[in-house]
Order: C-alpha cells, then structure tokens, then sequence
C-alpha cells in the first residue's frame, strides 16, 4: 500500500485565494443598515404607544361627559324644583323619591358641584354628589361621580321655564386646547304647565 501525502493547495502569485468570511467593511455596512431598521421599528413602536395614550385619554373624558350628562338629564327631567347657585356653583334638584334612597319616604336632594381639588394632574376636577333626605345634604355626604373636568369646568343657567342650560369643559389635552360641552335639560313637569 502505497501512500500519498497531501499537501495544502496554496495560491500563489497570479492565482486567485478562496475568501472566507466577511471583511471589516462589509460588517460594518450590515450593523448600519440593522441599525436604521432597529431604530425604525423603535420610532413607529413610540408613535403607536402616544397614539394608544391619546386614544385612551379621549376615551375617558367621553365617558365621563356621556356619565355626567345622562345623570344631569334624568335628575332635571323629574325633578319638582331645580335651583343653581352660582356662588357656590351647585346645582341642586329636588325630586320625588322613586326608589332613589331607602330611607328617605318623602323628596330627594341632589346637589352637583366639582371638587375642591384637582384629583390628580391626570384625572383634573371631579364632579361630586351629594344626597339626602328634605334638605340640602352635608359636605360629607358628597361623593365624587366622575373626574377629567377643569377647575371652573361646571356651569348651569335656567335659560326658560324648565329649560336648563348646563356647560362642562373637560380638561386640556396634550396640545393644551380644552373641550367646552354645553347641553340642555327639560324638567317635564315645569314644560307642561
């Protein structure tokens, strides 16, 4: 048995060499363009995440405009008497009570203002209630109903007989613009008279 050594093929001078591998400047051009695509993807992921914030943030003040509206309304459709105070700016409804409290055999109290504070810096002023039986209820027994309003953000005014007139205006957004919302209420019993 005969026995060949092999020897490694080395190029030499005319003869092209085999490359293996990648040279400096190729890997440097593929980590620019991986880091342009990287910083991209950051960029929209950023953009999508302020415009789920935002989205979030509208969502809640129309829900709290939607709250505050529907309970105004129906609290004025029935109510006997409806007084606004604008020194103190409370809106006080007086109705029967329809089952509203346990307690209470006779007329209902409602007073609406806004809080004496701001929540927090997210949330803004809140709308509070607060109810009792015959008479006006006490600083204690007003609870807060919804948030996202501005300090002077309630306002009510008779406009005629029975027709109210009530403005909310939500707090500022991002662009620092505040939303103004202003609605009428019709007390049934004061529009058939």
């Amino acid at each position: 048995m005969t026995r060949t050594l092999k020897r490694p093929i080395t190029a030499g001078k005319g003869e092209a060499r085999r490359q293996t591998g990648f040279t400096l400047v190729e890997l440097m051009v593929a980590l620019v363009i991986g880091l342009i695509i990287i910083l991209g993807a950051g960029q929209l992921f950023l953009m999508g995440f302020q415009t789920f914030r935002q989205i979030e943030l509208l969502s809640n003040k129309q829900a709290a405009l939607t709250f505050a509206t529907e309970t105004l309304i129906r609290d004025i459709r029935r109510a006997d008497d409806t007084l606004y105070d604008p020194s103190s700016n409370e809106l006080t409804v007086r109705f029967p009570n329809n089952g509203d409290m346990a307690s209470c055999s006779g007329t209902v109290v409602r007073v609406y203002r806004l809080s004496q504070a701001a929540i927090s810096a997210n949330e803004g002023w809140s709308l509070n209630m607060g109810q009792d039986c015959e008479s006006a209820p006490s600083n204690a027994a007003f609870e807060p109903l919804v948030t996202a309003f501005n300090e002077d953000g309630f306002f009510a005014e008779e406009i005629d007989d029975g027709v109210w007139e009530i403005s909310f205006q939500l707090m500022a957004g991002r662009n620092g613009e505040t939303d103004s919302f202003t609605f009428n209420a019709v007390n049934r019993n004061q529009a058939i008279e």
